[in-house]
């Protein structure tokens, strides 16, 4: 959870500082949308690589070089005008491949993320603790709107990456000194404890990390998978809607509802702090449900509810004209959206228990696809016809996204050990 919210820090730390890089700097709009980019491309082209590498040799040192690359980038950000003058860039050429190299670093986190819960967690608690790690994604940013904009008015934009760096860096002292790969592996874990995460395993026994590194990723069975199929196309959706929130709640909140730019930064931070709430409860709730009815049917009735509930509340919070109820109804939107997300991530620890990292990061390239289309066609719609338009279109898009989740059966593996019947609900 603290890796996913210095991630969410150091993700969305230059939307908010943009208007001050924008002014030093006489950057337009049109510019800064290629500093964005940046990170976005990085993000998406080293999110397979990352999740192959780590079901090859675990996520403890995938996820220490990772940190390492986007502790160097924030931190890099603040002297990217000395690093153009050092290097015979332009200021922009210079921030650009900094955020590129950031977002290569982010691109591992959510995949390995995965692959620590698939390692770590019963298969009766994927659902919740999938929900756990989308909630330390919601808890950063609810924070990150508030902290960078504190810190750019007292001290400026370039110590408020100084301090996302350096709390990165504190994040990998942490993790390397304290995580394992594999619970049998850890001091700190009793015998007990793994026989209800691995049933006959040994404390200390050291094959499953062998078994791991022969292990080769089957990309074939993946891409022949109906359940995978809509697994990612499901979450390209997904990722479509989660992005109008992510990249244009506080433009919205300006522009559209006339707020000024704290109060604004402080709305932000709504639609995270509802992730943070609901994802964890969305997770919750499919594993309960799946004790009962089967895994494929807890994930499939937590994300229709997710999914439906946030389109209703979407659609009717960008139609209403009294703000103080519109804005924390679209950001509620936004939380039940995560509601239903966790099982998207749960769901790639069912469908591939031992190529999770593979399978999710294979899923989070998708979705941020969605979310580069969102990015560009949010703007356009509401530039040629309005806000309420745009956000129209993610509600149709956000329904899409719980359909195509129908094809997907959580309650089968594809793997090649796993290729039996559908479970019953009482394995689940």
């Amino acid at each position: 959870m603290f890796i996913m919210a210095v991630t969410a820090l150091n993700r969305l730390n230059l939307s908010i500082a943009g208007k001050y890089i924008e002014e030093e700097f006489s950057f337009d709009t049109i510019t800064m949308g290629r500093v964005f980019s940046a990170f976005l491309w990085g993000y998406a082209l080293f999110q397979i690589p990352w999740g192959y590498i780590c079901d090859r040799i675990g996520p403890r040192r995938t996820l220490t070089a990772s940190i390492l690359c986007f502790a160097v980038g924030a931190g890099a950000m603040g002297l990217a005008p000395q690093f153009a003058v050092g290097t015979g860039l332009s200021v922009l050429g210079a921030m650009r491949l900094i955020r590129f190299l950031t977002g290569v670093g982010e691109a591992a986190v959510s995949s390995n993320v995965t692959r620590v819960i698939a390692s770590w967690t019963a298969i009766r608690e994927r659902g919740f603790a999938s929900g756990l790690q989308v909630c330390g994604l919601g808890l950063g940013g609810t924070l990150t709107p508030i902290f960078i904009a504190w810190t750019m008015v007292h001290f400026g934009w370039r110590i408020a990456f100084y301090f996302c760096s350096a709390l990165a860096f504190a994040v990998v002292v942490i993790w390397q000194w304290y995580a394992t790969d594999w619970p049998e592996e850890h001091s700190g874990v009793n015998a007990a404890e793994l026989q209800i995460i691995h049933p006959g395993s040994r404390k200390g026994d050291t094959g499953r990390s062998v078994d791991a590194a022969k292990k080769q990723v089957p990309w074939l069975k993946m891409l022949t998978s109906v359940s995978v199929w809509g697994l990612i196309l499901g979450y390209a959706c997904q990722g479509y809607g989660f992005y109008v929130y992510y990249n244009w709640f506080y433009f919205y909140a300006v522009k559209v509802r006339g707020l000024d730019l704290m109060r604004a930064a402080v709305w932000t931070s709504a639609p995270f702090f509802a992730m943070a709430l609901l994802s964890p409860v969305g997770g919750w709730f499919s594993d309960r449900v799946s004790r009962t009815l089967g895994r494929r049917r807890g994930r499939l009735t937590a994300v229709w509810l997710g999914m439906g509930v946030s389109t209703v509340l979407l659609l009717l919070g960008s139609h209403l004209s009294i703000t103080v109820i519109a804005l924390p109804m679209i950001a509620l939107a936004a939380g039940f959206n995560m509601f239903a997300a966790a099982n998207f991530w749960a769901a790639c620890i069912d469908l591939a228990p031992d190529y999770s990292a593979s399978l999710s990061a294979l899923m989070n390239t998708l979705g941020s696809v969605g979310g580069a289309i969102s990015s560009t066609v949010t703007a356009y719609v509401a530039v040629h016809y309005n806000w309420s338009h745009s956000l129209d279109l993610a509600a149709v898009i956000t329904v899409a996204s719980g359909l195509l989740f129908s094809f997907v059966n959580a309650g089968k593996s594809i793997e090649e050990n796993s290729a039996g019947e559908l479970e019953s609900p009482t394995r689940s």
